[in-house]
Protein backbone atom coordinates (compact mmCIF):
# COMPACT_ATOMS: atom_id res chain seq x y z
CA UNK A 1 0.00 0.00 0.00
CA UNK A 2 2.34 2.60 0.95
CA UNK A 3 4.29 2.04 -2.63
CA UNK A 4 1.07 2.51 -3.91
CA UNK A 5 0.95 5.72 -2.37
CA UNK A 6 4.42 6.44 -2.91
CA UNK A 7 4.08 6.32 -6.41
CA UNK A 8 0.96 8.03 -6.86
CA UNK A 9 1.84 11.00 -5.52
CA UNK A 10 5.10 10.82 -6.86
CA UNK A 11 6.24 14.19 -8.51
CA UNK A 12 2.97 16.00 -6.40
CA UNK A 13 3.68 18.84 -3.54
CA UNK A 14 3.08 17.75 0.17
CA UNK A 15 0.09 19.94 -0.09
CA UNK A 16 -1.36 17.79 -2.40
CA UNK A 17 -1.48 14.86 0.10
CA UNK A 18 -2.36 16.70 3.19
CA UNK A 19 -5.24 18.54 1.16
CA UNK A 20 -6.90 14.94 -0.11
CA UNK A 21 -6.60 13.39 3.76
CA UNK A 22 -8.81 16.64 4.48
CA UNK A 23 -11.00 15.78 2.18
CA UNK A 24 -11.40 12.35 3.02
CA UNK A 25 -12.15 13.21 7.06
CA UNK A 26 -14.90 15.84 5.32
CA UNK A 27 -16.83 14.11 2.74
CA UNK A 28 -17.04 10.72 5.58
CA UNK A 29 -18.13 13.23 7.60
CA UNK A 30 -20.70 14.44 5.41
CA UNK A 31 -21.35 11.19 4.28
CA UNK A 32 -22.20 9.96 7.87
CA UNK A 33 -24.51 13.00 8.99
CA UNK A 34 -26.79 13.41 5.86
CA UNK A 35 -28.58 10.82 5.49
CA UNK A 36 -29.95 11.38 9.02
CA UNK A 37 -30.58 15.12 9.23
CA UNK A 38 -33.80 15.00 7.19
CA UNK A 39 -34.88 12.49 9.83
CA UNK A 40 -33.75 13.91 12.50
CA UNK A 41 -35.40 17.27 11.91
CA UNK A 42 -38.54 15.65 11.54
CA UNK A 43 -37.81 14.90 15.26
CA UNK A 44 -39.16 18.46 16.27
CA UNK A 45 -42.56 17.15 14.32
CA UNK A 46 -42.16 19.77 10.98
CA UNK A 47 -42.90 19.02 7.69
CA UNK A 48 -41.14 16.92 5.55
CA UNK A 49 -40.40 19.70 3.18
CA UNK A 50 -39.20 21.82 6.22
CA UNK A 51 -37.01 19.08 7.18
CA UNK A 52 -35.37 18.61 4.02
CA UNK A 53 -35.10 22.36 4.30
CA UNK A 54 -32.04 21.86 7.21
CA UNK A 55 -30.04 20.36 3.58
CA UNK A 56 -30.74 23.42 1.59
CA UNK A 57 -29.90 25.80 3.94
CA UNK A 58 -26.03 24.19 4.47
CA UNK A 59 -26.41 24.01 0.48
CA UNK A 60 -27.39 28.12 0.65
CA UNK A 61 -24.87 29.01 2.91
CA UNK A 62 -22.13 27.87 1.01
CA UNK A 63 -23.53 29.38 -2.25
CA UNK A 64 -23.41 32.68 -0.29
CA UNK A 65 -20.52 32.76 1.41
CA UNK A 66 -18.12 31.23 -1.44
CA UNK A 67 -17.28 35.13 -2.88
CA UNK A 68 -16.65 36.16 0.94
CA UNK A 69 -14.70 33.30 1.15
CA UNK A 70 -12.32 34.30 -1.69
CA UNK A 71 -11.62 37.19 -0.30
CA UNK A 72 -10.71 35.58 3.08
CA UNK A 73 -8.25 33.26 1.28
CA UNK A 74 -6.55 36.28 -0.58
CA UNK A 75 -6.43 38.85 2.51
CA UNK A 76 -5.48 35.96 5.03
CA UNK A 77 -3.91 33.01 3.12
CA UNK A 78 -5.37 29.46 2.45
CA UNK A 79 -4.31 27.26 5.29
CA UNK A 80 -5.80 29.95 7.91
CA UNK A 81 -9.04 30.17 5.87
CA UNK A 82 -9.24 26.08 5.62
CA UNK A 83 -8.80 24.81 9.04
CA UNK A 84 -10.72 27.72 10.20
CA UNK A 85 -13.57 27.03 8.46
CA UNK A 86 -13.10 23.18 9.07
CA UNK A 87 -13.14 24.27 12.92
CA UNK A 88 -16.64 26.52 12.30
CA UNK A 89 -18.37 23.40 10.35
CA UNK A 90 -16.86 20.99 13.14
CA UNK A 91 -18.13 23.17 16.04
CA UNK A 92 -21.52 24.06 14.68
CA UNK A 93 -22.48 20.06 13.69
CA UNK A 94 -21.71 19.20 17.51
CA UNK A 95 -23.61 22.12 18.88
CA UNK A 96 -26.27 21.27 15.85
CA UNK A 97 -26.06 17.33 17.98
CA UNK A 98 -27.45 19.30 20.88
CA UNK A 99 -30.55 21.32 19.33
CA UNK A 100 -33.37 21.27 20.94
CA UNK A 101 -35.42 23.30 18.42
CA UNK A 102 -35.73 23.37 14.57
CA UNK A 103 -34.76 26.71 14.36
CA UNK A 104 -31.20 26.40 16.56
CA UNK A 105 -30.71 22.85 13.81
CA UNK A 106 -31.33 25.04 10.95
CA UNK A 107 -29.51 27.83 11.68
CA UNK A 108 -26.48 25.81 13.66
CA UNK A 109 -26.53 24.18 9.63
CA UNK A 110 -26.06 27.85 7.92
CA UNK A 111 -23.43 28.21 10.19
CA UNK A 112 -21.79 24.91 9.44
CA UNK A 113 -22.24 25.92 5.62
CA UNK A 114 -20.29 29.06 5.76
CA UNK A 115 -17.55 27.30 7.46
CA UNK A 116 -17.86 24.26 4.49
CA UNK A 117 -17.51 27.34 1.79
CA UNK A 118 -14.68 28.64 3.33
CA UNK A 119 -12.72 25.03 3.11
CA UNK A 120 -13.95 24.53 0.11
CA UNK A 121 -12.52 27.76 -1.89
CA UNK A 122 -9.22 27.84 0.37
CA UNK A 123 -8.60 24.09 -0.80
CA UNK A 124 -9.31 24.34 -4.14
CA UNK A 125 -7.47 27.84 -4.07
CA UNK A 126 -4.56 25.94 -2.55
CA UNK A 127 -4.28 23.21 -5.06
CA UNK A 128 -4.26 25.38 -8.32
CA UNK A 129 -1.67 27.72 -6.61
CA UNK A 130 0.79 25.01 -4.97
CA UNK A 131 0.82 22.25 -8.54
CA UNK A 132 2.32 22.85 -11.68
CA UNK A 133 0.24 22.79 -14.74
CA UNK A 134 1.81 19.68 -16.11
CA UNK A 135 0.83 18.40 -12.58
CA UNK A 136 -2.48 20.11 -11.89
CA UNK A 137 -4.93 17.41 -13.74
CA UNK A 138 -3.68 14.42 -11.47
CA UNK A 139 -3.77 16.47 -8.24
CA UNK A 140 -7.26 17.72 -8.63
CA UNK A 141 -8.38 13.95 -9.30
CA UNK A 142 -6.04 12.52 -6.56
CA UNK A 143 -8.07 15.37 -4.11
CA UNK A 144 -11.20 14.83 -5.22
CA UNK A 145 -10.48 10.61 -4.98
CA UNK A 146 -9.93 11.35 -1.53
CA UNK A 147 -13.38 13.15 -1.21
CA UNK A 148 -15.17 10.57 -3.18
CA UNK A 149 -14.23 7.94 -1.38
CA UNK A 150 -14.81 9.27 1.95
CA UNK A 151 -18.65 10.43 0.81
CA UNK A 152 -18.62 6.21 -0.47
CA UNK A 153 -17.54 5.58 2.95
CA UNK A 154 -19.75 7.53 4.89
CA UNK A 155 -23.13 6.52 5.16
CA UNK A 156 -22.14 2.63 5.90
CA UNK A 157 -20.54 4.15 9.10
CA UNK A 158 -23.72 6.54 9.68
CA UNK A 159 -25.80 3.70 9.87
CA UNK A 160 -23.86 1.73 12.31
CA UNK A 161 -23.51 5.03 14.55
CA UNK A 162 -27.28 6.11 13.96
CA UNK A 163 -27.29 2.76 16.50
CA UNK A 164 -26.20 4.93 18.94
CA UNK A 165 -28.14 7.66 19.33
CA UNK A 166 -30.01 9.73 16.32
CA UNK A 167 -27.49 12.80 17.62
CA UNK A 168 -24.70 10.60 17.59
CA UNK A 169 -24.21 11.38 13.33
CA UNK A 170 -23.44 15.09 14.35
CA UNK A 171 -21.15 14.05 16.80
CA UNK A 172 -18.58 11.78 14.74
CA UNK A 173 -19.11 14.61 11.92
CA UNK A 174 -17.56 16.96 14.10
CA UNK A 175 -15.20 14.94 14.88
CA UNK A 176 -13.77 13.81 11.60
CA UNK A 177 -14.08 18.04 11.35
CA UNK A 178 -11.58 18.38 14.10
CA UNK A 179 -9.28 15.83 12.78
CA UNK A 180 -9.61 17.72 9.16
CA UNK A 181 -8.84 20.84 10.68
CA UNK A 182 -6.12 19.64 12.69
CA UNK A 183 -4.66 17.78 10.09
CA UNK A 184 -4.61 21.57 7.60
CA UNK A 185 -3.43 23.45 10.70
CA UNK A 186 -0.21 21.19 11.76
CA UNK A 187 0.57 19.75 8.57
CA UNK A 188 0.20 22.38 5.77
CA UNK A 189 3.24 24.51 5.69
CA UNK A 190 2.58 27.95 8.24
CA UNK A 191 3.89 30.27 4.73
CA UNK A 192 0.50 29.38 3.30
CA UNK A 193 -1.64 31.48 5.72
Amino acid sequence: MRKLLDRYFKDLPSEVAVLTAVAFCVALGFGIVAPIIPVFAQTFEVSAFAASSVISVFALMRFVSAAPSGWLVNKFGERSVLWIGLSIVSLSSALAGFSQTFEQLIFLRGIGGTGSAMFTVSSMSLLLRTVDGAHRGRAASTYQGGFLFGGLAGPAVGGLVVGLSIRAPFFVYAATLSLAALTAYFALPKGLG
